[in-house]
């Protein structure tokens, strides 16, 4: 287990691209780390939330992520989980080296799934 932790901290230590050359590849080809820390986009590549967390199997591997969809105010923002299969890592045109989750997803579909906490 702590060699477990240890390499998962090396690698989100590591650069976007120092990581990716270490192998540290992991959901949609992208890490851990980098993963957790996109946002969502749409279609365009507009923002249109953010990742709050990933969902593994008993085996560890990530199969979904949990994402803050933004909503326009008085209402709070709608938390969904989305399966890595409708999903692709995209770079991030504003932050070079890292990346964002895009789906084909419109905002009013993803409001529309049921909310998770």
């Amino acid at each position: 287990m702590k060699t477990l932790i240890l390499s998962l901290l090396a690698a989100a230590s590591l650069s976007p691209a120092a990581a990716l050359a270490q192998g540290a590849a992991g959901p949609l080809g992208i890490s851990r780390h980098q993963l957790e820390d996109a946002d969502l986009v749409d279609a365009r590549g507009r923002e249109i939330g953010e990742v709050e967390g990933l969902v593994a199997g008993a085996d560890g591997v990530v199969t979904a992520v949990i994402v803050e969809v933004d909503q326009r105010d008085p209402k709070p923002d709608h938390r969904v989980q989305l399966p890595l299969s409708g999903l692709k890592a995209v770079p991030d045109r504003g932050d070079p080296g890292e990346f964002n989750v895009q789906t084909q997803q419109t905002v009013e579909q993803l409001l529309a799934l049921p909310a998770v906490r």
